[in-house]
């Protein structure tokens, strides 16, 4: 006899509770830490070129990235246009693997191509929507989620085939609208290659019942939006209500939601996410600065996963605690709006001009005092002293620098890397790799004349973020 989910779920729970206290402390003590994996959509950038998104993955904190189609962004539209191996070559270039390709306006019933493009490519996973009518509940929702998944049959047979896997996200616009629907999904979809992209933002507001649904169907979520309701996406709201949407600056508190993930241990993406109210822009100005939003959610998933280590069951069933991402990002560096520091012409001529400096002994090339170094033009803490190393080569040398500080991009010359203040995007110097002078295995070779050194001890001044005008 063949268990469906629920008797089988009934059952795994019978013999867990049977297990001796020592058994499971010997598991527990042998699973790792759990830890996001984050994607980065590519349509967070709008219509901007995937050349520039790429490079933008890692410095997200983010191994893949989530190839978009319009009207949200173009870059899938954009792969077809420089060819597929072209494309391959370029990510394979930047470590960056291809997590997922999103196709809405195909539906779940015209992916047969895009899957075949996916195995090419490597990736494993299309996102898309359901087909279904909407409001339906009991008997008459459990009978159309039994239809959808008949129908998706002979898609997912190919998909096995193919060793790709089509999540259907939870939309306000179709059958998959509802807590009850997503039950039912999980309960009667038989295969693991048809699976679910969980999206808060077209559920119920509540953290206690998102994180129970996480709990209830986590076997069968392959893709988790970091997104929340704020007050909508449309173009009548302004820049700052859009980006409610956004983790930590909603109302939404993600602790709830980030415990259950940690505990059915989510192996699936993470994508932090919004829509502005005109689809195609980017989410900030510039490619730095949706770079800069992505990391702030980034830094408040990360304060709420720190947050569940030392939080009480009690507290978490209550939602108490919620971590809160000004303050995190306070301990780190006060931030103040203004003007940039004013630059005499020598430190214009490097800093906005892409120059470089004479090399020699002079400027911090030899400083070995403990402290940390800072951006001249916008005082964003760059570097550690720590992580400085002699490398005789006449400028200043790191092998590391302070999280999500410094911004990497080809150089004009087409040969090297450049490296700017993801701050202010004023010129570093360039990033080198392989040539053996410390573990790590990198040199940034920094011009003196872009920093500021703080000794250890003195304070450091509030990084200065540009008002636009």
């Amino acid at each position: 006899m063949r268990l469906n989910r629920r008797q089988a779920i009934s059952s795994a729970a019978a013999l867990s509770a049977s297990a001796s206290i020592a058994t499971q402390s010997l598991l527990a003590a042998e699973t790792p830490d759990f830890k996001f994996k984050y994607v980065l959509a590519s349509c967070m950038y709008g219509y901007n070129n995937v050349w520039e998104i790429v490079p933008e993955v890692a410095r997200t904190g983010a191994a893949a990235i989530d190839l978009w189609p319009k009207i949200h962004g173009s870059q899938r539209e954009q792969v077809d246009e420089i060819g597929v191996e072209t494309f391959s070559n370029f990510i394979k270039r930047w470590q960056v693997e291809l997590g997922c390709i999103t196709q809405y306006k195909l539906g779940p019933f015209a992916l047969e191509d895009e899957m075949r493009l996916a195995r090419k490519l490597g990736c494993k996973l299309i996102v898309t929507g359901a087909r279904g009518p909407r409001g339906l509940k009991g008997g008459e929702l459990k009978s159309a989620v039994t239809e959808f998944i008949e129908k998706m049959k002979p898609h997912v047979a190919l998909a096995e085939e193919t060793g790709v896997t089509i999540a259907i996200e939870n939309h306000d616009s179709n059958l998959m609208e509802s807590v009850d629907s997503i039950k039912w999904f999980h309960e009667l979809s038989q295969s693991n290659n048809l699976k679910i992209a969980f999206a808060p933002y077209h559920l119920p507001q509540d953290s206690m019942l998102l994180a129970q649904l996480i709990r209830d169907t986590g076997s069968s979520i392959a893709m988790f939006y970091a997104w929340q309701h704020g007050k909508g996406a449309l173009d009548s709201l302004s820049s700052e209500d859009q980006h409610l949407q956004m983790p930590g600056r909603g109302e939404l508190d993600f602790k709830p939601i980030v415990e259950a993930l940690k505990e059915i241990s989510y192996d699936g993406w993470t994508e932090i996410f919004m829509h502005p109210g005109k689809r195609g822009t980017p989410i900030q100005e510039s490619i730095q600065g949706v770079t800069y939003e992505i990391n702030r959610s980034r830094d408040y998933l990360e304060s709420c996963l720190k947050a569940t280590e030392k939080t009480s069951p009690k507290q978490l069933a209550s939602g108490e605690g919620k971590p809160n991402m000004s303050d995190t990002n306070q301990e780190k560096q006060a931030i103040v709006r203004g003007d940039f520091n004013q630059l005499n012409p020598r430190e214009a001529y490097v800093i906005l001009n892409q120059g470089t400096e004479p090399p020699g002994p002079g400027g911090y090339t030899m400083t070995k005092d403990p402290g940390t170094y800072i951006c001249r033009q916008c005082n964003a803490a760059l570097y550690q002293s720590d992580d400085k190393f002699e490398s005789h080569c006449g400028w200043p040398s790191f092998d590391d620098e302070i999280e999500n500080a410094v911004t990497r991009r080809p150089d004009p010359d087409g040969l090297r890397v450049e490296i700017i203040c993801s701050n202010c995007d004023g010129h570093l110097g360039h990033v080198f790799q392989g040539e053996g002078f410390t573990q790590k295995n990198t040199r940034h070779c920094v011009n003196s004349i872009s920093m500021r050194f703080i000794k250890k001890g003195d304070d450091i001044p509030p990084m200065i973020v540009k008002i636009e005008k």
